[in-house]
């Protein structure tokens, strides 16, 4: 049997035969630009991206959306009742033609509970998550304004998806005002050093 790591958690778990599987998860297609959930919606599935890429984000207290995440294929997101923080919300839009599976919250825990393997995988993907969010943040910190956008957009350009049975950059997916959330800096900015570049 192969590993997790190997041939992702889906077929893991098809090929252990998990009892329920075909009830608890769906596969599900978004549009480029389509909102998968919006800020107001508490209690969602937890999502893995199987092909293209999702945004994250939220509404500042001003009323403007902005975001603080890109999730590309083979990341999970989603459910964030989990978090028990009342304050917490949450958008989801599609950056391109996207392919998701969708875990009903119970059997997600059921199946991370109680095979140490998938355990083992799932944190491994947490500690991931983290650490992509830590070097956001450690590059905000470390770079004068137009650096962080400049690392940003090159990691962005080598960062390559599955998007309409082509291969093609995340950075070409991304707006000016994207890369300025992400770097905590402003779309003027970004554009300005971006079209220098």
């Amino acid at each position: 049997m192969l590993s997790i790591a190997e041939t992702g958690l889906y077929n893991y778990l098809v090929q252990k035969n998990v009892p329920g599987l075909k009830d608890n998860v769906t596969t599900l297609s978004l549009k480029r630009g389509a909102q998968l959930y919006g800020t107001s919606q508490r209690f969602t599935d937890i999502y893995e991206i199987v092909t293209g890429a999702v945004k994250l984000g939220s509404i500042s207290d001003k009323g403007k959306e902005f975001i603080y995440e890109l999730v590309t294929p083979g990341e999970f997101f989603g459910n964030l009742a989990v978090l028990k923080q009342d304050d917490f919300c949450e958008f989801c839009k599609a950056l391109v033609i996207t392919q998701l599976r969708s875990y009903k919250l119970p059997f997600f825990k059921h199946v991370t509970t109680h095979d140490p393997e998938v355990a083992g995988w799932c944190f491994a993907k947490i500690v991931s998550r983290w650490n992509k969010t830590e070097s956001i943040l450690a590059n905000i910190r470390s770079y004068e304004p137009r650096e962080r956008i400049q690392v940003l957009n090159t990691e962005l350009q080598n960062t390559k998806i599955a998007a309409a049975n082509r291969l093609i950059s995340l950075g070409s997916l991304v707006t000016y005002q994207d890369i300025a959330d992400l770097t905590a800096t402003t779309r003027q900015l970004a554009a300005d050093t971006l079209n220098v570049l």
